[in-house]
């Protein structure tokens, strides 16, 4: 049930955003200003926290679980790759497919959900799970959408090159943002014997934790800008939604079966690994869509349309893993 409370929780707050939009309570300006500083604030401030207070002193013990997050990402991109090529597109949906396949809602869902169903050792798991996705979202993210703001430079028949030069400039910016440069900086700050004094800590803490909420309404703000109906009638976000919430755990199904033939693992951290890539599609992929300039109205749609479908498909899943492992 936690996973369905949550999933009507998220849909609830994208409606508050929907509403505030149709009523005129806030206009486009803001969306865009919301998505500017939770991209450079709030994404900074869950780096900064995550690496802060994350415990490094065990990585060791958790090699495993990192090396399965690494391959599950890894092989989500081939995936998103290999289905975008199938169907012949190179757009900015095909950009936000590969996004959402990678990368789901593990800081609102994941963490309850697993923690819901296995207790303190889901809970240990989770943590260990996500050091590389909290890392590689930041970076490769918004290395993959920033192609995607790149059409009119290449449909500008006025100049050849503005097209690599600008995508070379959307790299660096990438690399030298913010919420990038709070992995060393949080890493570093790790290692201070006290850490940094309470007040900066809380006050981090409180940015970090409005990210979520807030992107889940910014969410919703994006989705009044085009009909309802238009979400439901488009056939690649209701694809995408099948290959988020169908292929996605099916294929890490399939991967842990296979590794649990040859490697002896822990039932519970088998089926957390299945569990966590049957979650919706990560609702901070609209913000990183508004920075980069791809399209943030098809991000909202797949998060709102894997979400509220989630509340079907999540427990399925986990009915499945438990009699799988």
């Amino acid at each position: 049930m936690t996973a369905v409370y949550l999933a009507i929780q998220m849909t609830l707050l994208m409606g508050i955003g929907f509403l505030s939009r149709k009523l005129k309570i806030v206009d486009e300006k803001f969306s865009k200003s919301l998505g500017n500083f939770l991209y450079h604030f709030g994404f900074t401030c869950v780096v900064l926290k995550a690496m802060m207070s994350a415990d490094l002193s065990n990585i060791g013990e958790m090699g495993v679980l990192i090396l399965i997050s690494l391959s599950t990402i890894g092989i989500m991109f081939l995936f998103g790759v290999l289905i975008n090529r199938l169907i012949k597109k190179n757009d900015d949906m095909s950009r936000i497919t590969i996004v959402d396949l990678m990368f789901v809602n593990y800081t609102f869902m994941a963490f309850p959900v697993i923690e819901a169903l296995y207790g303190e050792q889901g809970s240990i798991y989770i943590v260990a799970y996500t050091i590389p996705v909290r890392i590689l979202f930041y970076v490769v993210s918004p290395l993959i959408l920033a192609t995607a703001a790149k059409k009119a430079s290449e449909n500008d028949s006025a100049s050849k090159a503005p097209a690599n030069v600008s995508l070379g400039k959307s790299i660096r910016k990438v690399l030298l943002s913010a919420p990038v440069l709070a992995i060393p900086v949080g890493f570093a700050l790790s290692f201070l014997p006290d850490g940094l004094p309470e007040p900066i800590m809380n006050s981090i803490s409180s940015v970090a934790s409005v990210v979520t909420p807030m992107g889940m309404a910014l969410c919703g703000m994006c989705l009044a800008e085009v009909p309802v109906k238009q979400c439901l009638k488009d056939a690649r976000i209701w694809f995408l939604t099948a290959l988020r919430l169908l292929a996605a755990p099916a294929i890490a199904l399939g991967c842990m079966f296979l590794l649990t033939q040859f490697v002896s693992l822990d039932p519970v951290l088998v089926k957390m690994c299945v569990i966590y890539c049957a979650l919706p599609a990560a609702a901070s992929t609209t913000i990183l869509c508004m920075n980069a300039g791809s399209d943030a109205i098809k991000a909202a749609q797949s998060v709102f349309l894997t979400t509220a479908l989630s509340v079907c498909t999540l427990p399925v899943w986990v009915f499945i893993a438990e009699r799988v492992f």
